[in-house]
């Protein structure tokens, strides 16, 4: 009977080893809109959970990201997810190594690159404007944990503008976050350099979401239409200078 049971076992290990090796990718994207509390979905998958792909976006479509990955067995063992992201033909992000833990999240040569209508679906609460541009995250070797952290994230905004419903905008030429670990998330400061306004301020990208602290003034010469926009989003100062505080729905 030993060896019996024995037998049993092992084809029974077979069995699992064949099950998962087969487990569609759509497996790995129900798991991801779980994680994430449905923020970030894939869809069109394709593949397995080993070696997938499919398209990163928000629950209303409004951005979309083609991506492919290869899930890496030996992290398994620790209770980690480990993700080798590669780009799809014709793009060149997202690539790195993206880690999940049980404490928080590690990258190494990470890069995304993002339309700024992202923006728009994590201040969707707080903003009555519309997000243009394209930004782009990296990250060399960054750690965030609960218990410590290392390294940092760069993101860099180009092309930055914010527009109301009636047409008129704002233009920050490019703007630059440089985020370390903070606690469970990643905290940082954000500049902009050109456009026709200034914006400067404190950014903290957290589980609970996105928090924003931050002065928006007209530039020296910028026009009417301007002011007007900044107007909507708060009470200017005696130098036209807006402060925009804007927290996520997810807090």
């Amino acid at each position: 009977m030993g060896r019996l049971a024995a037998l049993v076992m092992f084809l029974l290990v077979i069995a699992v080893v064949v099950l998962a090796l087969q487990a569609p990718a759509s497996w790995l994207a129900q798991r991801l809109s779980l994680a994430t509390g449905d923020a970030v979905r894939v869809i069109e998958p394709q593949g397995t959970i080993w070696d997938g792909r499919g398209v990163l976006t928000s629950p209303d479509g409004r951005w979309r990201i083609p991506v492919s990955w290869r899930l890496k067995a030996a992290p398994l063992v620790r209770g980690e997810v480990e993700l080798e992201l590669e780009p799809q033909a014709g793009r060149d992000t997202p690539r790195g190594t993206l880690r999940i833990t049980r404490g928080g999240f590690a990258a190494q040569r990470l890069a995304i690159d993002l339309p700024a209508t992202v923006l728009e679906g994590a201040f969707r609460a707080g903003t009555p404007l519309a997000f243009g541009g394209d930004m782009r995250l990296e990250a060399g070797d960054v750690a965030v944990d609960t218990a410590g952290g290392r390294g940092g994230l760069l993101v860099r905004w180009d092309r930055a503008r914010m527009a109301s419903a009636d047409g008129s905008a704002l233009s920050f030429g490019t703007v630059t976050g440089n985020f370390v670990p903070r606690g469970a998330g990643l905290a940082g400061r954000i500049e902009g350099s050109g456009g026709d306004a200034a914006i400067a301020g404190d950014m903290v990208l957290d589980p609970r979401g996105i928090s924003l602290d931050a002065m928006l003034a007209p530039r020296p010469g910028a026009g009417d239409a301007v002011a007007r926009v900044l107007a909507k989003l708060g009470q200017p100062d005696a130098n036209g200078a807006v402060r925009l505080q804007w927290v996520s729905a997810a807090r």
